[in-house]
């Protein structure tokens, strides 16, 4: 049926409301079957009950934490592996901003975009929500970002869905890559919808006398009239639904072929009853604003698998195998057991005879009292909860170093520690890369909305540069050897300076670049520096470099004037001596060396030459004059 998509038709506001009501019921078989689990993840990660003789307890129901002078053990670990894995996991990748075209210009722009992005993180706290995200992720199995724009802040800005049992979505194609439509559902109290949306919320009675809410589009005014005013409306609750959809274009582009239609993207939140939006987001440009990640790659299942789906029924083992080692302990220490053994031992022991503290006893002629040694089965328990801990371990891949439960061995060799982490690096290899993507999606949907949001930005952040992103190192060591390998392509001319300070993690190589230009013109703090660039100017001063237009026609004509002064000092033709009588003169031309330079060229510019050797890593600069030495003989 054809509607209109416009606030306030109330035909419109039905079939739209229907259309959600649908598609919320065509997946709600799996969204309840996945709402039951993330209870149960709840449950192990943050217990529901807290026992008033055991503590926080993840399984109160068993009859173990009820029944008096029974024993109950509840190991509150399931936290360790989920919050490790998140924090390696979320360890931030070296990203680069490389520009697309090789031009000097592009790198300019890219760099600059690179800026921006790391100030975009900064102001988002991008870093933060990521580690967020992988929790989330590892605990409920999937997760998922929305990215908005936020007109007080004049940026795009990103939200992590934590509770992704509230959020519907409907997938595409079966291979969960392309979302159609989503919908996340919560409740807000009367109080909050009158605050936000300026309705009122009242309640009805059905036939079976359940209070049923409703909104009133009335406003304020409504209050007076509530059909229970002895109700607290303020704390009734209503569900609001923020639905995201995709219609086609109304108008399409002129096509020769059967393609696809340009879809665009729109926005409709109803709280209870009421349509209080539904506008179209141009800026999407048919996409949805959220970006799923799930924990890992699981083919087939749309709802990613959880860190503790393999590792509940381990820990659920060693819960029961505790406890019910721990009640044969307390019975068999809970009372001391004696006999009185003897020729005349009675039937019945007097009461007398029973051994007490600080008493002495008469077991009679004949008869002593001897203890009773009560019967214990060889139970080998702690071999079995050790191998228990290995299958943990091979399921987790947490070794007890990342477990904190490594020995003094382990933690004083450098290699040990390597080893094991490179393990367990590999061990989560797909759930980084998922990471890491997601990462860069959520980056490129956030520089799209950006893009059309202030047009003047779209040039710089549409199809200019892309977002690289190299896993980081996780271990001090592997630091070191990537810091060692960066130096050496450096110096080998292999890599660039900036390329190298991208790979050792330094965030905007171009800002760093110009620091250390700075501080290499600086004479205090780098002296030896400023010396060699001293001289290389003196040098292309002399070879011409880098003179004003005329210099070369001044210096033929100060080596003419010295010239002249040479040949007044050497008693040239027409030009007296100016020696002393008692001096001894000039030699004449006929006198000097057939390779001697000609008279009044002595005194012209000497020829250097700029020598450059490598002392101790740092260059050092000589000038050298060649001077051609006349004389006779």
């Amino acid at each position: 049926m054809a509607y209109s998509r416009e606030l306030g038709s109330s035909e419109e506001e039905q079939a739209l409301l229907r259309e959600i009501a649908d598609r919320k019921y065509s997946v709600q078989p799996e969204q309840d079957h996945f709402a039951q689990l993330c209870d149960r993840w709840d449950n192990l990660y943050y217990p529901d009950d807290v026992l008033a003789h055991a503590g926080a307890s993840h399984w109160a129901w068993h009859p173990s934490a009820v029944t008096p002078g029974r024993s109950h053990v509840s190991l509150n670990v399931p936290p360790v592996y989920v919050d490790v894995p998140a924090s390696l996991q979320s360890v931030p990748p070296v990203e680069n901003m490389v520009a697309n075209l090789p031009d000097e210009q592009t790198r300019l722009l890219a760099s600059l975009v690179e800026r921006m992005y790391f100030a975009w993180k900064d102001e988002e706290d991008y870093d933060l929500k990521c580690h967020q995200a992988c929790i989330t992720k590892g605990l409920y199995g999937r997760t998922a970002a929305k990215v908005y724009w936020d007109e007080e802040k004049a940026r795009p800005c990103v939200t992590v869905v934590d509770q992704p049992r509230n959020l519907y979505l409907g997938w595409g194609s079966s291979d969960y890559t392309k979302l159609n439509w989503a919908l996340y559902t919560y409740r807000q109290s009367g109080e909050q919808v009158l605050e936000e949306w300026g309705l009122y919320v009242e309640a009805a009675e059905d036939a079976d006398g359940k209070l049923i809410p409703y909104v009133q589009p009335m406003g304020y005014a409504s209050m007076t009239t509530s059909a229970r005013p002895n109700l607290d409306w303020q704390n009734l609750e209503v569900e609001v639904y923020d639905y995201w959809y995709r219609v086609p274009k109304a108008k399409q582009p002129k096509r020769k072929s059967y393609v696809g239609v340009v879809m665009e993207t729109w926005n409709a939140i109803f709280v209870g009853n009421v349509m209080v939006k539904n506008t179209q987001h141009a800026e999407y440009e048919g996409q949805l604003p959220y970006r799923v990640l799930f924990n890992t790659y699981v083919p087939g299942v749309p709802n990613g698998r959880p860190e503790l789906f393999d590792i509940e029924p381990l820990l659920r083992e060693k819960d029961e195998r505790l406890s019910e080692g721990a009640q044969m302990l307390a019975r068999t220490i809970d009372g001391q057991f004696w006999q009185l053994v003897g020729p005349e031992a009675p039937d019945t022991v007097p009461s007398g005879v029973i051994p007490k503290a600080n008493k002495v006893i008469a077991p009679g002629a004949g008869n002593r009292v001897e203890k009773i040694e009560p019967w214990m089965p060889e139970f080998q328990l702690e071999a079995y909860l050790s191998r228990i801990d290995r299958e943990l371990a091979d399921v987790s891949g947490l070794n007890d170093l990342l477990r904190g439960l490594a020995p003094a061995t382990v933690l004083s060799s450098s290699k040990a520690i390597t080893a094991l982490v490179a393990n367990y690096e590999a061990r989560i290899r797909i759930k980084r890369d998922l990471f890491y993507k997601w990462r860069r999606e959520v980056w490129e949907l956030a520089a799209h909305v950006w893009a059309k949001k202030v047009p003047e930005l779209a040039p710089m952040l549409e199809g200019l540069a892309r977002l690289q992103q190299t896993a980081p190192s996780l271990t001090p060591r592997d630091d070191m050897e990537t810091s060692a390998m960066a130096t050496n392509l450096v110096n080998s001319k292999l890599w660039s300076q900036k390329r190298g300070m991208d790979r050792v993690g330094v965030d905007d190589p171009e800002s760093e670049s110009d620091t250390i230009r700075d501080e290499r013109t600086d004479a205090a703090m780098f002296p030896e520096s400023v010396q060699v660039m001293a001289q290389l100017m003196t040098v292309l001063q002399s070879l011409g470099y880098g003179q004003p237009p005329g210099a070369a026609e001044q210096l033929g004509q100060q080596a003419q004037s010295l010239a002249d002064f040479r040949g007044m000092l050497g008693g040239g033709q027409g030009v007296p001596s100016l020696n002393a009588p008692e001096e001894q003169p000039i030699t004449p031309p006929e006198g000097l060396p057939a390779n001697a330079p000609p008279p009044g060229t002595e005194l012209m510019q000497p020829d250097l030459e700029a020598q450059t050797m490598t002392i101790e890593g740092e260059p050092q600069s000589r000038l050298v004059q060649k001077t051609q030495i006349a004389g006779g003989g």
